[in-house]
């Protein structure tokens, strides 16, 4: 396991097995669930919205904290924030050079690139909805926030990570976003 951390989320991601992905996920999780709150159940439950399968976002529903996880095989990349400090926290990963469809999801507007792409997952994460919110009507702006319909805006955060892979970071912290302010 090789970790960082951006802004106070921890991140952490290995390699794994494409059967053993959800495993490795879980104990990344929580081996950074324990740092940031030692002695808390660190029982993780997952459950589709859709389809009510054990996949999902992952729920540490015993402990004050914040999880989400990324795929990409070989690798798995995870997030954990503490709930006073994120309310909410997404990630994403894809592989460089890797050419997913997305004309389809994007059409007739020109799709984004790898970045773009994992900005948009992250975000659609954080928001708690994923897919089931048309990714084309994310708006990415260029001072790294995204939009997600009825769902808020997230701060945009690249994660150096795994070599050879792009990660993102959607993070909206608690209370309003500070205003910025203008030096004379």
């Amino acid at each position: 396991m090789e970790r960082t951390a951006v802004e106070g989320v921890r991140i952490a991601w290995a390699r794994t097995a494409p059967h053993d992905r959800r495993e490795t996920g879980r104990a990344l999780i929580r081996a950074l669930a324990s740092e940031l709150a030692p002695g808390a159940n660190l029982r993780i439950q997952q459950r589709c919205p859709v389809c009510g399968g054990p996949h999902g976002r992952p729920l540490l529903p015993y402990a004050p904290l914040l999880a989400s996880a990324a795929y990409a095989h070989p690798w798995v990349v995870v997030a954990v924030a503490r709930e006073q400090e994120a309310d909410a926290i997404g990630i994403d990963v894809e592989l460089e050079g890797s050419a997913p469809d997305l004309a389809l999801l994007f059409a007739p507007a020109d799709p984004p690139d790898l970045r773009g792409w994992t900005a948009i997952e992250a975000a659609l994460k954080a928001d708690g909805r994923g897919l089931m919110v048309p990714p084309d009507q994310v708006r990415l702006s260029p001072a790294g926030h995204a939009t997600v319909p009825d769902g808020g805006a997230f701060r945009i955060l690249p994660v150096a990570a795994a070599p050879g892979t792009i990660v993102t970071l959607a993070l909206r912290r608690p209370g309003p976003e500070p205003t910025p302010t203008r030096r004379p």
